[in-house]
């Protein structure tokens, strides 16, 4: 599944919702397609009566069997899937402004972009010093936190002075 964005308001009077976007939406989900929207982690099917985008970054659904703004307002924040496999340079652009910290030696700095080269995933890192290329491999990850934006990670030593 991919996801489509989270939902920030109710729309109307009829039961339709504001579903925002990182970036502009590529198509829109037709009438009696179904949308999984997580509640409690769970991605529970809702079909779609009616929707359409009214600006780049925003769509406005409105489910069956949900016909007023008060019986769908308990859905607010939560997150709208779709069926189909997520793009990977999406989720690679997603990374952009995640913040990247050493464990070891404190460093610190801000992901600028991903760029996927064969066999290998690299950050542009933005630092006082200047941007420095980060590989983001498995072994290196600690931690991700993408409610914080935080990535936590054990670096090789001198990998973040390179460009000293």
């Amino acid at each position: 599944m991919k996801t489509i964005g989270r939902i920030t308001k109710t729309y109307g009077f009829e039961g339709a919702v504001v579903v925002r976007t990182g970036k502009g939406i590529t198509g829109e989900p037709e009438q009696g397609e179904p949308v999984f929207v997580v509640t409690d982690g769970i991605p529970v099917p809702f079909f779609i009566r009616e929707a359409w985008s009214p600006a780049p970054g925003t769509l406005i659904i409105s489910f069956d069997d949900y016909p007023t703004d008060r019986s769908v307002a308990h859905l607010r924040g939560c997150e709208v899937l779709m069926t189909g496999e997520a793009e990977e340079s999406d989720e690679l652009a997603a990374m952009a402004g995640f913040t990247i910290t050493d464990s070891g030696s404190g460093f610190s700095g801000l992901i600028k972009e991903v760029i996927a080269n064969p066999g290998q995933l690299l950050a542009v890192v933005s630092t006082p010093g200047g941007e420095i290329f980060v590989p983001l491999h498995t072994d290196l990850i600690i931690s991700v936190d993408r409610t914080h934006k935080t990535i936590v990670m054990s670096l090789p030593e001198g990998l973040t002075g390179l460009n000293d």
